[in-house]
């Protein structure tokens, strides 16, 4: 019967020094005790050990992000009910323009946010015909014919993400900065259903644009921009509401000619 010769301490020696990694492999297959090799001692607890060290920086790590995302949700959602709140607060048809536009950008590094309203909404369009825009509202606001505004966003409610040269109209959205836009996000404006229009319509659409491809992607999460288009239409429909009383009002008093 044929056996295999004993391996010299210097043969195990060498061969190891070449496999480093094969004393960590095969631990659990070792007798808990002490190897000794160039003079120091490496145990397989203390290899146990130091795998749990690794095992638990790892989840620390995970941890910490995990807690990172959390705060940095906490800050977006704040951000975003201070928006609401302030325009909910404005009084004015400008005031909301500004604040749904203007804040976005400032809170998240939007390179464009603008809001285009459909032509064939005669009221919602008049609020902003009472007064010039400032210079810094110039080119926020578009007014679209109402079957291009419907080819674009279609006639479900979430928002239509388009990157790179996907959107052909993008002047329409974003008038003059529109070549700097490289991907974007434009959220429908629904108004909701009344005595006089039993079905929701679609009355325009809150656009962000971002200057890099991966500024908004077709996976990103928008309930937020969905909550904050919400809220901008509805501050939009009780000005169109509140203009509608005072010239019903208004003629009212007028006391007409003898």
């Amino acid at each position: 019967m044929n056996t295999i010769p004993p391996l010299e301490d210097l043969q195990v020696l060498a061969w190891l020094q070449q496999n480093p990694d094969f004393l960590a492999k095969h631990a659990g297959q070792f007798p808990v005790s002490a190897i000794h090799a160039s003079g120091n001692v490496l145990s397989l607890e203390a290899g146990q050990l130091n795998h749990l060290r690794r095992q638990n920086d790892q989840l620390r790590e995970k941890l910490d992000a995990i807690l990172n995302r959390l705060l940095r949700n906490e800050e977006i959602y704040r951000a975003f009910h201070t928006i609401q709140t302030r325009l909910i607060m404005a009084t004015a048809p400008w005031t909301v323009i500004a604040i749904a536009t203007q804040e976005p950008e400032n809170l998240f590094n939007i390179q464009r946010v603008t809001v285009s309203l459909s032509a064939q909404e005669s009221a919602v369009v008049g609020l902003f015909r009472q007064g010039p825009p400032s210079e810094l509202l110039e080119d926020r606001l578009f007014v679209l014919d109402h079957a291009r505004l419907v080819q674009t966003l279609g006639e479900g409610s979430a928002p239509v993400i388009r990157v790179g040269r996907e959107g052909k109209n993008k002047p329409l959205y974003f008038g003059p900065v529109a070549s700097t836009i490289r991907s974007e996000a434009l959220v429908p404006l629904y108004a909701p259903e009344d005595d006089a229009h039993p079905h929701r319509r679609l009355i325009g659409s809150l656009n962000l644009g971002g200057e890099t491809p991966n500024r908004f992607l077709p996976s990103d999460a928008t309930d937020l921009l969905q909550d904050l288009a919400n809220v901008f239409t509805l501050c939009l429909m009780r000005m169109t509401h509140d203009a509608h009383l005072s010239a019903a009002l208004l003629r009212s008093q007028t006391i007409p000619p003898a």
